[in-house]
């Protein structure tokens, strides 16, 4: 008698293993998760690794790229998902690091002081005169 093997891909057991053996309520769970996760408060990068761990529950999702990326931009806070989305970013690794480099450029406006004297942002120093009169 002959023995027969069956090669079988690692997603495939994984695959199959999940099926057989996680109740489907989990995977509903995780799947309503993934459809409203936003960023809210998170930073970008932080949203961006609750993203990519729930892509696992969303396979139809997951081999989309054009599917993730939107999903992406629309979970980004409003101020970021107008600058993000006029970016043009084709896939999902570009859509964050975008994403990531636009966040960081906001935080780094926002902290700047700006240092122009005398046009309205800081007082001009006493005993200095103004170019109008009283």
């Amino acid at each position: 008698m002959r023995e027969t093997r069956v090669l079988v891909s690692w997603e495939s057991f994984c695959a199959v293993f999940r099926q057989e053996y996680t109740p489907e309520s989990y995977f509903n769970n995780h799947e309503r998760e993934f459809d409203n996760l936003k960023q809210g408060n998170l930073k970008v990068a932080e949203y961006a690794r609750q993203f990519s761990s729930l892509l696992a529950y969303v396979p139809h999702v997951a081999s989309q790229e054009r599917m993730k990326r939107n999903k992406f931009i629309k979970g980004l806070r409003p101020e970021l998902f107008q600058l993000v989305l006029a970016g043009a970013p084709s896939m999902y690794a570009e859509t964050v690091n975008q994403a990531v480099d636009i966040e960081e450029s906001l935080l780094d406006a926002s902290t700047q002081v700006p240092t122009t004297v005398g046009r309205g942002y800081l007082p001009a120093p006493e005993g200095t005169h103004s170019s109008q009169s009283p």
